[in-house]
């Protein structure tokens, strides 16, 4: 696997310091991510970041995570306000992308986190031998997480693209028709690991470091913020059973039955950014009319 790392503001690869294409490799195909930096001083990180303020305040969230991990309201709100900055920093770049005046892309507008989807891109075309439209809707579910591992050994190895799941909180969960994956790649530092029985407690290490060095009490951003979009998988992916299985996630603070499941792929048998968004936006024009 070749990791890529692409600059799509100016629609090139980054490059090192000797001009040569900054580049990962490993024994696979080439493999494209894309690598976001928030800023405290830019404006489009700075409205990403206000909007994301604003619909926290309305929407009402999980005690527990995905995994199924209990959780305080520090905790509840640092991270629940990651994931409304990772779909709005989505929407903002899928209608960026988006040239086609036949597609549109919604975000969320419900107040419950339960059941909630998080996008959903509306279609329509021409039917063929006529003048009337056709149309549909694809729904999108947005995962994001914040792993202690390097951005290359967690794509390579590590981490999932991550299906529908179900926990003690949300006992089976609406199947998507594309799951996209984000991570944050958090500057973790050893003053402010929270270790519980010797071991770093990974979810309170987390919690913070996005209080302490992230966001002021406001949740205004205080340094830069760096997110990786690595990819997805479509649903119908997710029900091949030669790439996708069923896989859990434990943790010592679950709330009853200590195990959380998910339909997973991982991420080197997923599709890169690249290829999930192309998929997500792209639609026919006139090929049916026209038969060319």
């Amino acid at each position: 696997m070749d990791i890529y790392y692409v600059d799509c503001v100016n629609n090139t690869l980054l490059k090192t310091s000797d001009n040569n294409f900054l580049c990962h490799s490993f024994s696979n195909i080439p493999f494209r991510i894309q690598k976001i930096t928030l800023s405290p001083n830019n404006e489009r990180s700075k409205n990403i970041i206000q909007t994301a303020k604003s619909r926290l305040s309305s929407i009402q969230f999980n005690s527990a995570s995905s995994s199924g991990v209990a959780r305080d309201e520090i905790e509840i709100k640092l991270k629940s306000f990651c994931g409304l900055i990772i779909e709005q920093l989505c929407f903002s770049m899928l209608t960026h992308y988006n040239k086609n005046p036949n597609v549109v892309i919604e975000l969320d507008s419900g107040n419950n986190s339960i059941d909630q989807i998080d996008l959903k891109i509306h279609k329509k075309w021409l039917q063929h031998g006529s003048d009337d439209y056709k149309s549909l809707t694809k729904t999108v579910e947005i995962r994001s997480s914040f792993p202690f591992k390097s951005i290359e050994k967690v794509v390579s190895q590590d981490f999932d693209i991550l299906g529908g799941y179900k926990n003690d909180i949300k006992k089976g969960e609406i199947e998507k028709d594309f799951y996209l994956r984000f991570l944050f790649a958090l500057d973790y530092k050893s003053d402010y690991y929270v270790k519980e029985n010797g071991k770093i407690h990974y979810g309170k290490t987390t919690t913070k470091t996005l209080k302490e060095c992230y966001f002021d009490n406001d949740l205004n951003l205080k340094r830069e913020l760096v997110i990786f979009f690595i990819g997805g998988a479509t649903n119908a992916m997710m029900l091949d059973e030669s790439i996708a299985y069923l896989g859990s996630m434990t943790s010592s603070n679950f709330n009853i039955n200590q195990n959380a499941e998910f339909k997973k792929i991982k991420v080197r048998n997923g599709l890169d950014c690249i290829a999930i968004m192309q998929m997500m936006l792209n639609v026919i024009t006139t090929e049916a009319s026209q038969g060319k």
